[in-house]
């Protein structure tokens, strides 16, 4: 069944009409139930009229009855007796038939006007009876019977009408009041209806407003909306309807599909318009580089396709201008010009395809214009849906790099070979300059020790001091030479930064005293005393720093201040060290000349003072490759502070301070311990063996000599290796140097374990390096001093006796256990950080350690070296930091065991390093008695 479907129009009138019919059936209802009321109203108005009036007769007739009989009492005509009998009958018949009219006016009162009927049949009766007395002349008994029958019934009578007459009054007020309440009630249903039809048309005018008018605007209103952002790929609801509505839907739904196709249009005109530009710029941009631009194409089983090629690929070629430069000519001449190059580009491509890596190769090739040019082949493969490969790439004309690359190259061999030359050059002009210095302080040192006039003794003296300047400044030449050539190594060792400072003092403390200077250090709480790094360095900026200040500062003091900067961390730690004087300051414009190589502040001081300007220089320099800087505050006429920071490591074994700075000690070794010890001096120049043999015998030695490595090794093999306590070796040497000589006398049977020291002019850390390599166990550097000489000696020969030496070790001298737990390092922790911060780090430190210490012989056991490595590395990063000594020292040889391959000692030092955990871990809990650490 098809639906009815109505316009929003007819739905509107169809409201109206339904409204105005709902207001006529109400208003025909409201009139006729009105009528109705008022005629019943009417009614009863005279209804009550008409039974008033009855009443009224009915009680006139009974008056007039009485009034009748009492007239007969006192008539005395007969006749008119008669006509009272008459009359009375009469007033009986009329009293009756108004009373019958009462019956039909009140049907309600039917059995009182029943009584009242037969009351009034009993009075009209006795006052018929009296009437008949009265004609026999009975008057007495008439008037008994008026007195005592008839007078109390028509009194009765009356009352009974009395009341019939307020009973029907009473009625129709009450039917009266009834006819009021049901207009009243008229009215209220009349109004209630009106209201409702009001309130359920309304209602359906809301919905049909809302159902049919106010949501579909709405969803026309918001696709309009959606359409007005550019939104055209949208359906428009409600064109199924057949009202104006979906007139509307329909023809927006028309306009988006029009604005939708215009959109398209618009956008494939514009996408047109950008791929012409596109194609164009491409144009202008291939015809600008310096290349040509081609595409290939690869399909399975087909030779290489040339697809597109920018125009450069003729210039490339070597063609005129106005050669053709289409696809398939060009793909013709470069397929046939050179076989062999379009051979090996093919095999580059296929490659390419086989592998999907980028091309790129470089071909030399004679072109067609006879010049010979490199081309460089780039391009990046895609795979198609197809299975073909496409190339996109570029050829580059790289003759002129590859050119350049060649003559670079060519510098570059030369600069190698220039800088190797400068090198051996340096290392030539130190051992020429320290050979006859090292003559010089060595036979000065040791006339020294001989008696002597004081006048000698002092020009001694001076010649000891001018060859300590001179030694000096060739350190400071030669540390600038290898700082500019990046050849300079730090050590890394753990040290007392107190006795560094301590021994620094010691040096410059005499000059200090000549000049009436004082001088003093201070170092702040939280800093730290044990610490790893390159100790010879840092002494060397800070004796420069205080040489510096001594020789510019008259009068005053000058302090040394040592704290941590504000970037230190745990491991991590900054130390910034100043040298305040109280000389005369720089001016402004030279403190930016003092960090320069060959600079002063004043050009008059290399003519008071002397020295090479280089002090500043490699003072800064030795900082920044300590991982910080250098610099200086001064003020004119209030001195200068001269400032510098490194960075540093907590140590990770323990480090015991001396009590005596260590360039004052001395190795005052028993002559009878070393008396009649053999030493073999082995080095080209007399001079050095004769300074070298001088001082071994201030100390008892004897000493033989060898001028080379071949001596050497001859003279050695003679007496066998017992017979020498300790060889001093010369590096430099003709015909066989130190070097070789000693790794040739490692390989000897019984000489594994001989002492060799190295002596020589070759002071570079890695100079130090290679003597250790080559099984030498110490370095002593030239010129010769005799406190380094004593030191090196008493620590390979030791206790030695002329008939029983102690072999050492080539490589590392024994060295007993080290503690379990050092406190100095946790006391120095406590100055860094609060109790509740210490606490927190000491817990997790002993947490972890055990945990990691734990692991270790499990790994062993499950030959997870990767893995113990790693947890070794960790243990040996931390223990010395938080004073685990022993357990640092085993996780390092750990480390060394594991790097070596040596799984036996592994898995040894594993369970060594467990054990050391536990028993630092105690020793700490100990010393630490707040922490509570999870064993």
């Amino acid at each position: 069944m098809k639906r009815l479907s109505l316009s929003l129009t007819a739905k509107i009138v169809l409201l109206v009409a339904l409204m105005g019919m709902a207001s006529a059936t109400i208003t025909v209802y409201a009139t006729w139930h009105m009528q109705r009321i008022e005629s019943r109203y009417h009614q009863l108005l005279a209804q009550q009229d008409a039974a008033t009036h009855r009443v009224a007769l009915v009680r006139q007739h009974l008056t007039d009855a009485s009034a009748l009989v009492h007239t007969v009492l006192t008539a005395n005509n007969e006749d008119q007796i008669l006509l009272s009998q008459e009359q009375l009958a009469l007033m009986q018949q009329g009293f009756e038939a108004n009373l019958k009219e009462i019956y039909t006016l009140l049907p309600q009162h039917g059995l009182q006007l029943d009584q009242v009927l037969t009351q009034s049949r009993h009075i009209f009766a006795v006052g018929r009876g009296v009437i008949t007395s009265s004609l026999h002349w009975q008057a007495d008994r008439a008037l008994i019977v008026l007195s005592q029958s008839f007078l109390p019934a028509l009194d009765s009578l009356l009352n009974e009408v009395d009341t019939l007459r307020t009973e029907s009054q009473s009625f129709f007020q009450a039917a009266s009041h009834d006819v009021e309440h049901n207009t009243q009630a008229a009215i209220q249903t009349t109004t209630w209806a009106g209201w409702l039809s009001v309130l359920l048309i309304s209602a359906c005018a809301a919905w049909i407003a809302l159902r049919h008018v106010s949501q579909p605007i709405g969803r026309l209103t918001a696709s309009m909306q959606r359409m007005s952002r550019h939104e055209y790929k949208l359906h428009i609801a409600d064109q199924d309807r057949t009202d104006e509505i979906g007139t509307m839907a329909r023809t927006l739904q028309s306009f988006a599909t029009a604005l939708q196709e215009a959109q398209q249009l618009e956008h494939e005109l514009a996408l047109h318009h950008h791929n012409h530009l596109l194609m164009e710029h491409l144009q202008q941009l291939t015809s600008a580089l310096p290349g040509a631009v081609f595409q290939m194409k690869l399909m399975p089983g087909t030779p290489l396709h040339l697809r597109f090629a920018s125009p450069q690929w003729a210039q490339l070629m070597g063609m005129p201008p106005q050669a053709d430069t289409g696809v398939h000519h060009a793909a013709e001449v470069i397929r046939h010009h050179d076989h062999q190059a379009t051979r090996m580009a093919e095999q580059h491509f296929a490659e390419s395809a086989r592998t999907l890596e980028p091309v790129d190769f470089d071909l030399s090739i004679v072109m067609l214009d006879g010049v010979t040019r490199c081309i460089k082949t780039r391009a990046n493969p895609h795979q198609e849906s197809d299975g073909s490969i496409t190339f996109n790439g570029v050829w580059l004309d790289v003759t002129k790099e590859m050119l350049q690359s060649r003559a670079l190259e060519k510098a570059k061999r030369h600069a190698e070979q220039n800088a190797a030359e400068r090198s051996t050059l340096q290392a030539s002009i130190s051992h020429e300059i320290r050979t006859p210095l090292n003559a010089i302080l060595g036979l000065t040192q040791l006339l020294l020790k001989a008696d002597l006039p004081q006048a000698q003794r002092e020009q001694l003296y001076n010649i000891l001091r001018a060859g300590q300047h001179l030694r000096g400044i060739v350190n400071e030449v030669l540390d600038f030479s290898k700082i500019d050539a990046g050849q300079l190594k730090l050590e890394s060792t753990d040290f007392s930064l107190e006795n560094v400072v301590l021994d620094v003092l010691s040096m410059c403390h005499e000059e200090a005293s000549k000049k009436g200077l004082s001088l003093n250090y201070k170092m702040a709480r939280e800093v730290p005393d044990h610490l790893r790094g390159d100790p010879h360095r840092i002494a060397q900026i800070l004796l420069n720093y205080i040489n510096n200040a001594i020789k510019f500062t008259t009068s005053g003091h000058i302090h040394i201040a040592l704290r941590l900067d504000a970037s230190s961390t745990l491991h991590r730690i900054v130390l910034h060290v100043s040298v305040k004087d109280t000389g005369p300051g720089i001016p402004a414009d030279h403190v930016p000349l003092l960090f320069e190589a060959f600079q002063q502040a004043d050009n008059s001081i290399t003519r008071r003072f002397g020295g090479t300007g280089l002090g500043l220089t490699i003072s800064r320099a030795l900082a920044q490759l300590m991982g910080g800087s250098a610099g200086v505050h001064s003020t004119l006429g209030q001195g200068s502070t001269f400032w510098f920071t490194a960075v540093l490591e907590p140590a990770r074994s323990a480090i015991h301070p001396s009590t005596t700075p260590a360039l004052q000690q001395q190795s005052h070794t028993p002559a009878n311990t070393w008396h009649g010890l053999r030493i073999l001096v082995v080095d080209d120049n007399p001079l050095n063996r004769a300074v070298a043999e001088g001082m071994l015998h201030v100390l008892g030695l004897h000493t033989e000599i060898a001028e080379d490595g071949v001596q050497a090794l001859a003279q050695l093999q003679d007496v066998g290796p017992d017979y020498y306590a300790c060889v001093l070796m010369d590096i430099q040497m003709p015909h066989m140097d130190g070097l070789s000589a000693t790794q040739a006398l490692r390989q000897l049977p019984g000489f594994a374990h001989l002492p060799v020291i190295a002596m020589t002019a070759h002071t570079a850390v890695q100079d130090v390096e290679r003597a250790h390599a080559a099984g030498m166990n110490a370095h002593l550097s030239k010129p010769l001093l005799e406190s380094a000489l004593h030191h090196v000696l008493q620590e390979w020969l030791g206790n030695a006796g002329p008939t029983s030496v102690t072999p050492a070790q080539p490589h590392a001298k024994a060295t007993p256990s080290p503690p379990v737990f050092d406190p100095s390092a946790i006391d120095a922790l406590a100055q860094l950080f609060d109790s509740a911060k210490l606490q927190q780090l000491v817990t997790q430190f002993t947490h972890d350690s055990l945990q990691r210490a734990r692991q270790l012989p499990v790994l062993a056991q499950q030959h997870d070296w990767q893995s113990m490595r790693a947890e070794a590395h960790k243990l040996t990063g931390t223990a010395a930091t938080f004073g685990l000594i022993r357990l640092g020292h085993f996780s390092s040889e750990l480390s060394t065991a594991l790097k070596a391959s040596d799984s036996e000692r592994a898995i040894d030092l594993a369970q060594q390093v467990a054990q050391s955990a536990q028993d630092g871990v105690i020793e700490l809990q100990a010393y630490c008695p707040t922490t509570s650490p999870q064993t």
